[in-house]
Order: structure tokens, then C-alpha cells, then sequence
């Protein structure tokens, strides 16, 4: 369980990591972009950040997804244990 719920925690962090850093000053500012001039044109595409932004969004839906999941089984447990057949 412990684990279910820490994966979904990584993938809403890094949702939204994804999705926010790519649009700020973060992301022009890194030594890795300004080593060669192609990769610094690509890194500034906006097709490239909205591809970022894009996998960032799925790591979020899986994150949301699974949390549910961990909420929905907890209230099964829970009513469970109240309700003894």
C-alpha cells in the first residue's frame, strides 16, 4: 500500500514539475541548453516544451488516477470492518 501511494506521490510531483518548468525562466537558464546551439533551438521550441508539458500531464492523470484507486480501496477496507457478515 505504502508503496502504491508513494508512485502515485512521485507522479504528481512530477506532473507538475513537467508541466510548469519547461514555460519558465528555469528552463532557458540551464548550462545543458547553452553547450551547442542546435540543442539550445530545440530546447527553446515551444513543440518541444509542449511535449514536456504534454508528458507532464499524463504523469499527473496516473498519479490522480491511482490515488483515487488508493481512496476507493481504503473505503472498501473501512466498510468492511464495520459491517461484519
Amino acid at each position: 500500500m505504502s508503496l502504491a501511494l508513494f508512485f502515485a506521490l512521485y507522479c504528481l510531483e512530477a506532473g507538475l514539475f513537467f508541466i510548469v518548468v519547461p514555460w519558465t525562466r528555469v528552463w532557458t537558464l540551464s548550462p545543458l541548453w547553452h553547450s551547442n546551439a542546435a540543442l539550445t533551438a530545440l530546447a527553446m521550441n515551444p513543440f518541444l516544451r509542449g511535449f514536456v508539458s504534454g508528458f507532464g500531464v499524463v504523469h499527473l492523470i496516473v498519479g490522480v488516477k491511482d490515488i483515487l484507486a488508493i481512496a476507493r480501496e481504503r473505503r472498501n477496507e473501512s466498510l468492511e470492518d464495520h459491517n461484519p457478515r
